[in-house]
């Protein structure tokens, strides 16, 4: 009998040959609420971002920033909160982006280095540091900057729980456990829930710590991170990075044998993930509207239409699939992708192109 390791050979040399795989439909049943000021919010966020970045942006470069649509998922998680809650939150989402990008450069890949640079990120999230006292990079200037915001806007416990979270994520990245679980690892470090809890959340500790609430958020998470790994493959794939699922699943996984299997394999999950949340979030809705929970059934309508908000995302962001793409218009797309390092490349028969009914807007 084979050993694990060389029965996975082929795998491995498919891997590397990988010029193309079948991207399949990607459903949701559940549906987003834009936000009534959703241009707005998207415009002051930009701003934010670009001031942060301190450069002079040649029009090309600012066009392909703002085609990354960073604050979408906020705009289309909620219609009621106040627009100041809004515009931290979509100003978190471009955080996201600028503390993840240096370990996605390898600027910051693991060790001392790494270390240092996610410990001055909390101490700027805690307030034991002044902006004085660190390195003036961009990582450090949005995040003192966003956290006074939060500051003033959250009470004292969500603020508390916001950092918290991003305390979480840090560490998460710092783990050098190996055998971990991939589910368990990358639950960990996705970046929503401090998006969430800056849309002004409301909720009891006791809402959020039953099992129930536990395994629907773990759904929520789960789905998300997921749809992120399909999308995000081919960017990791020139860049010889396989810290996504469907190259897990290809590698470990004996059921798998091609890449193909592991997209299918992974796209089934999604699914599971999506019926999985339903399933918890209608346990918690119908307890709350006996309990007259009226906050909390907000927050629960929050969390349903971040499933869809980040799935939308991940098909109109240029952040996967490159400015001007003719893809990035609006509604979903399936097909044959031909990996290309620059743009998405999608070959399909114009009649599988499919738009879920909470999606098909201009975006």
């Amino acid at each position: 009998m084979a050993s694990p390791c060389l029965q996975k050979l082929p795998a491995v040399e498919h891997l590397f040959a990988l010029t193309r795989f079948e991207l399949p439909e990607i459903p949701c049943s559940l549906s987003f609420q834009r936000h009534p000021e959703y241009t707005s919010i998207t415009k002051e966020a930009n701003e934010w971002a670009f001031k942060c970045m301190r450069r002079d942006f040649s029009p090309e470069e600012k066009k392909c920033l703002v085609q990354w649509k960073v604050p979408m998922f906020t705009c289309l998680s909620t219609p009621h909160a106040p627009k100041a809650n809004m515009l931290a939150s979509a100003k978190f989402a471009w955080l996201t982006a600028f503390l993840d990008d240096p370990f996605d450069d390898n600027e910051v890949a693991g060790g001392a280095l790494a270390t240092s640079y996610l410990n001055t990120v909390l101490s700027l999230c805690y307030g034991t540091a002044s902006l004085a006292e660190v390195p003036d990079i961009l990582a450090y200037r949005a995040c003192h900057d966003l956290m006074k915001d939060l500051r003033s806007l959250l009470k004292t416990e969500l603020f508390r729980r916001t950092v918290s979270t991003v305390e979480g994520w840090a560490r998460s990245i710092l783990s050098d456990d190996l055998t971990q679980d991939y589910e368990l690892y990358r639950r960990k470090n996705v970046f929503i829930l401090p998006l969430i809890y800056a849309m002004g959340a409301s909720f009891d500790d006791e809402d959020v710590e039953s099992l129930d609430y536990i395994r629907a958020q773990n759904a929520m998470l789960d789905h998300m991170w997921m749809v992120n790994d399909v999308f995000s493959f081919p960017k990791e794939f020139y860049k010889k990075k396989f810290n996504n699922l469907p190259a897990v699943l290809l590698l470990t996984d004996p059921s798998v044998q091609t890449f193909q299997d592991a997209v299918n394999t992974t796209c089934r999950m999604i699914q599971d993930k999506e019926d999985e949340f339903i399933y918890y979030r209608d346990i918690l809705a119908t307890n709350a509207s006996w309990n007259g929970k009226k906050d909390f059934l907000k927050f629960l309508d929050v969390l349903s239409c971040a499933i869809p908000a980040n799935l939308v995302f991940h098909y109109a962001s240029s952040r996967y699939h490159g400015m001007d793409n003719p893809l990035l218009g609006g509604g979903t797309f399936r097909g044959t992708w031909i990996l290309d390092p620059k743009c998405t490349i999608i070959v399909s028969d114009p009649k599988s192109y499919f738009s879920l009914s909470s999606m098909a807007f201009t975006l």
